[in-house]
């Protein structure tokens, strides 16, 4: 069951870590961050399977008002001004701006999984802290059941 914190006082971002609410990850996932992206793909030969780069993210989290139903929105800013927001809803409903619905789920050991669609694709996204300023990610993407990509970041 996932329940939406309610008015009154809220801990600060650094008061519980790892964060033990969604509220709490997604709030300590704000601010600018260096992001270190390797993306792995089943390959024919041995020289592209791999790729990696670097780039600056602004992440933006906006807390829902009371009583709207909505835990908050995250907007993500990326190295070549592209953007993208998510909304995540009290009842552990998904939302992107392009309009793709999905899940999210926060997990007893502080993972926060993302699981929507994008097309045929099936997209299962980890976000999780190893330390305060350590946010690791993980992406899938399946396609007919096969793994089609993988990326692991460091930010």
């Amino acid at each position: 069951m996932v329940t939406c914190i309610g008015p009154g006082p809220k801990p600060a971002v650094t008061d519980v870590f790892p964060p033990t609410t969604a509220e709490g990850l997604l709030a300590l996932c704000a601010g600018d961050w260096l992001s270190l992206r390797s993306r792995f793909q089943p390959a024919v030969s041995d020289d592209d399977w791999h790729d990696s780069d670097r780039g600056e993210l602004k992440i933006q989290w906006s807390p829902a008002g009371n009583g709207d139903g909505g835990l908050g929105t995250m907007v993500i800013s990326g190295p070549n001004q592209s953007q993208g927001k998510l909304t995540f809803h009290c009842n552990g409903a998904l939302t992107s701006g392009e309009g793709h619905q999905g899940q999210w789920k926060l997990q007893a050991d502080g993972r926060l999984e993302l699981d929507h669609r994008a097309g045929d694709c099936q997209i299962t996204e980890t976000i999780w802290f190893r330390k305060p300023n350590l946010r690791l990610r993980s992406l899938l993407i399946w396609r007919a059941g096969e793994l089609q990509g993988l990326s692991l970041i460091h930010i």
